[in-house]
């Protein structure tokens, strides 16, 4: 690829990612019904008619912004999955996966409020986003917790899926006092700690007692 066409596309690409980011901060402020494609500009300080090179409207960036998440959070769950789930103690896997989870959610908290705050109750149209982003974690939880048990660290009685489930709801709860209840101090690793204990307890094998 010519070096002029590669400098204009790694230049749009990132005019592209202002303009997200932008509409990120302005809906995780304002809300995505109080908030304008005016006020989406004026962040990115760009002229409106650059924001409709990259979005046709205000649906189509705050599509952008969940497939961007959940581009992300894949990312993030393919990285965590190249890392073997080999230990002698199965609770410090669960811990650190807990805290990489925790961690990434607070490095993204403006998209996370949108997700928490706004996606759910818009317009029915964002719902397939919203499903694909579910599904995205719950696989991934699912797996995780089926190779420890391959590990003899996990009940085998219990079901992935559950697991999955149960985790994913422990999360969209922490995440709503965490990202929706700034006034809300904790340590991650700390937390991360405690989340561990409390979940372990429930599926530890006899040998990983």
């Amino acid at each position: 690829m010519p070096r002029q066409r590669r400098r204009r596309l790694l230049e749009s690409h990132a005019r592209r990612r202002e303009l997200l980011d932008a509409a990120t901060g302005v809906f995780a402020k304002k809300g995505y019904r109080r908030a304008s494609i005016s006020d989406i500009i004026a962040a990115a300080d760009v002229a409106r008619g650059t924001f409709y090179l990259y979005f046709m409207s205000k649906d189509a960036v705050f599509l952008a912004i969940l497939d961007d998440l959940q581009s992300r959070l894949s990312a993030m769950l393919d990285d965590q999955a190249a890392i073997p789930a080999r230990a002698a103690d199965g609770r410090a896997l669960l811990r650190d996966d807990i805290h990489r989870w925790l961690r990434f959610f607070e490095q993204h908290r403006d998209a996370t409020t949108i997700l928490l705050k706004e996606a759910t109750s818009i317009d029915p149209r964002f719902e397939p986003a919203l499903a694909a982003l579910r599904r995205v974690a719950l696989d991934h939880l699912a797996r995780r917790f089926r190779s420890i048990q391959q590990q003899g660290l996990a009940r085998a009685s219990v079901s992935p899926e559950l697991v999955s489930h149960l985790q994913l709801g422990m999360f969209d709860q922490l995440l709503n006092a965490l990202v929706l209840r700034p006034g809300w101090k904790v340590k991650l690793d700390v937390l991360a700690d405690q989340l561990a204990d409390f979940a372990w307890s429930g599926v530890r094998s006899a040998a990983g007692d």
